[in-house]
């Protein structure tokens, strides 16, 4: 499940909700001082693989000192040492109020500190009439699992993208996605339409495509291509692993 991580930086709301414990005057002005500072410049500063950090909270509120940072994310032993190290994606808003976001992951060294592993791209996070989410990450047999949603007018789908430490890279190794169309029936009802799923091995190059039209026959397809590289730090997207064929059973 995920594991939504409180930021190191942060400010109550206006509400009252998530209010913290009492700081001191002198900490609540020099927390407003760098807002102004981070709205006006953006990021102050932005961890680096290699970086280490007492908590994965204080890698969050790294990323951005304008206190909108957030973590997603699960713990688990991801470099086999059995210590709690951390995959997840990290979210925050630029200065011109674009919300960003980056896959980081964190191994936790034997002091108890966190050292950055590795780092995604700093993208933007999809928008526009489209609506995409991260539903869930998940550690398990050394692999982080990321797993994507999103919908757009009558489609949905999503992806999810098994991460691992291989020949000494953080590497995309496997992915699989799905995609549906939908529609109103004519009596305000519900309906799915063409609908299509796909595995792919990316260290082999081998996939399987499941296609499922309305009306008709599923059908399934093997597809053989060469092996792919996809590194965290410079390939990754939600795409990530995506192939042409599949884009044209799935078809939004």
């Amino acid at each position: 499940m995920t594991t939504p991580v409180r930021p190191f930086y942060w400010l109550p709301h206006i509400d009252g909700s998530e209010s913290p414990s009492p700081k001191p005057l002198w900490k609540a002005f020099a927390s407003i001082v760098l807002l102004g500072f981070s709205l006006l410049s953006g990021p102050l500063w932005s961890a680096e693989v290699g970086d280490k950090f007492p908590s994965v909270d204080a890698f969050v509120g790294s990323r951005t000192m304008n206190m909108t940072a957030r973590g997603e994310g699960s713990f688990g032993d991801l470099t086999g040492t059995g210590h709690r190290d951390w995959a997840g994606v990290v979210k925050w808003d630029d200065a011109e109020g674009f919300r960003m976001r980056q896959v980081a992951v964190l191994a936790q060294l034997a002091d108890g500190q966190y050292r950055v592993e590795a780092l995604g791209p700093e993208e933007g996070n999809s928008g526009g009439t489209g609506q995409h989410f991260l539903e869930m990450v998940e550690i398990r047999q050394g692999s982080a699992y990321l797993t994507w949603s999103w919908h757009w007018h009558g489609c949905a789908g999503g992806s999810t993208h098994q991460i691992k430490l291989y020949k000494n890279q953080w590497r995309v190794i496997g992915a699989e996605f799905n995609q549906s169309t939908s529609f109103i029936t004519p009596d305000g009802g519900y309906d799915v339409g063409d609908s299509a799923t796909m595995s792919h091995n990316l260290l082999t190059g081998a996939g399987i495509i499941y296609f499922k039209p309305r009306k008709g026959k599923a059908i399934k397809v093997k597809l053989q291509g060469a092996p792919s590289t996809q590194l965290l730090d410079a390939d990754y997207s939600e795409n990530s692993g995506s192939r042409d064929e599949f884009s044209s059973y799935a078809g939004c």
